[in-house]
């Protein structure tokens, strides 16, 4: 019996002594002690942390709601958690499931709670309906790798927040506190970092937030509307937004064919207050944000633009040069002429947001006078020749992109530090039909650059240092001048050919000051 005594009280410390060797950082947080992953290549990471309590059960459909325990032992930060709930797909890295809103940390390894790194929060894109923190593409890995070789490190954030008919049900019916719970999901996740990032080594007053396409759109709502004045001293916006594509008010939703009774009839839940204890989880595509008084985003983002009421806080914002082209696809090869062709490209434009009652004949009529049919011009130097295409993409990068995009920061560039960039370098390996395509930068800022576009390689490593160098300076560097509404310059991105521009003249967007 000594013998076994003996042996066990072995087993137990040699156990104990593995456990010590063989795990990983960890962080006391607000909720508890996180345990993470041992340092690979000089970065240690901290994936599926909880920032909110589960949006499920009686919190479906409900604005996010602080964690208010602490959890007792060390929790496991070493896989990310579940992805929102979204269509099916193979880019996610994660599960879906309600339960989704958790964060993620990339850190240098050897770190202490005084280090006072600067903060760089990631919002992805998606369109407000798909999208997830844990997708392979946005692993920053080499992007905190470089801030540690150039002696300007940080610390990167990512963040789920819900998508689809989750995060953004809208209905006449819905109290306004519940409305846009994606927008409400970041803010939370930012209000976290705020009470933890200094555990992790990082300066609560030296964040950034940065979004692409949809996450643009989301950081501009985040300063639009006030809703996070505090959590963060400066954004970067790539391919922003406006930052949506239309924000109607929520009766919008309730219209026969519009996304609320859609999904009621999917389910076969009846219109009114208890329409919400009935519905399940059947999401679509076709959400956006919308606008009601008292509630995240009051007032359409135009009118708040307009008046300056916006935070005013230093800001990288830019576009791509055909930002149009992949959200057109699907009118490539219809060889439709003439009349036909005015019908398919009228319907695209109307297609493109949920309120289509500003989209007036007036209104058309002058959009076939910017975009005619069998114009050279739209799309070059990448223009297929496909007329209806052509004039579709360039219409759609113009609008969505571009016109918002100069409709902010022209307003933004007399109040505060601007720098806007133009993308103008194809990616060898990308489809040229596409072009400098939408989404096209992300693999040169994250990497790895792909084998097969390795000439990129020193030009990805300068736009990764514009974005450390504003993350910890709020200045991309002496190579970006500011960016005034008396000079209208801009930085064109491309490879070897990286130099100020002027930006144009400005796409005149002849829609209603309430779009």
């Amino acid at each position: 019996m000594r013998l076994l005594s003996v042996i066990s009280s072995l087993l137990s410390i040699n156990s104990s002594i593995h456990d010590v060797l063989a795990s990983g950082p960890r962080v006391n947080l607000t909720i508890g002690v996180f345990e993470g992953l041992e340092a690979n290549g000089g970065i240690e990471r901290f994936l599926g942390i909880p920032f909110a309590q589960p949006p499920v059960g009686s919190l479906r459909f409900k604005a996010p709601v602080p964690i208010n325990q602490t959890f007792t032992g060390v929790q496991n930060a070493t896989m990310f958690g579940n992805a929102c709930v979204q269509p099916p797909s193979s880019s996610l890295g994660a599960p879906t499931g309600e339960d989704c809103l958790f964060l993620n940390v990339w850190r240098p390894e050897n770190v202490s709670t005084d280090s006072a790194l600067p903060v760089l929060v990631w919002v992805y894109g998606g369109a407000f309906n798909t999208g997830a923190a844990s997708d392979p593409e946005y692993n920053a890995t080499i992007l905190v790798q470089r801030s540690m070789e150039i002696g300007k490190p940080i610390i990167f954030v990512s963040a789920n927040y819900r998508v689809n008919t989750f995060g953004f049900l809208a209905s006449a019916d819905m109290a306004v506190e519940d409305l846009n719970n994606g927008l409400q999901d970041q803010s939370a996740a930012l209000r976290f970092v705020q009470e933890n990032i200094v555990t992790f080594g990082g300066d609560s007053s030296k964040v950034t937030i940065w979004g692409q396409s949809a996450g643009a759109g989301s950081v501009e709502a985040q300063i639009v509307y006030n809703a996070s004045a505090g959590l963060f001293r400066g954004a970067i916006m790539d391919s922003m937004t406006g930052p949506f594509k239309s924000s109607p008010p929520p009766s919008t939703y309730d219209a026969p064919g519009k996304p609320f009774a859609l999904i009621l009839n999917a389910t076969g839940c009846s219109a009114g207050p208890t329409a919400f204890a009935c519905l399940q989880d059947a999401p679509t595509e076709v959400w956006q944000p919308t606008v009601a008084p008292g509630s995240f985003s009051p007032a359409r983002a135009s009118e708040t633009i307009a008046s300056g009421e916006f935070l005013h806080i230093p800001m990288i914002a830019g576009t791509n040069l055909n930002e149009g082209n992949s959200f057109s696809a699907s009118l490539l090869g219809l060889n439709l002429t003439g009349y036909t062709q005015d019908l398919a490209f009228d319907n695209f434009v109307r297609a493109s947001v949920i309120d289509q009652t500003l989209i007036t004949s007036d209104v058309l009529d002058q959009f076939h006078k910017f975009y005619p049919a069998n114009d050279p011009s739209e799309g070059a130097p990448f223009n297929t020749g496909d007329s209806l295409f052509d004039r579709a993409a360039a219409w759609y990068g113009d609008f969505m992109f571009l016109s918002a995009r100069r409709r902010f920061l022209d307003v933004a560039a007399s109040l505060q530090p601007t720098f806007v960039y133009h993308f103008r370098e194809f990616i060898p390996g990308n489809n040229v039909t596409l072009g400098v395509s939408h989404a096209s930068e992300l693999p040169l800022i994250f990497g790895p650059v792909p084998a097969v576009a390795a000439v990129e390689d020193d030009f990805a490593i300068t736009w990764r240092d514009f974005y450390i160098n504003f993350v910890n300076d709020l200045n991309p560097g002496s190579a970006w001048p500011q960016f005034t509404n008396e000079t209208r310059q801009v930085l064109q991105l491309k490879r070897d050919n990286i130099t100020t521009i002027p930006d144009g003249a400005c796409a005149q967007s002849i829609w209603s000051s309430q779009a």
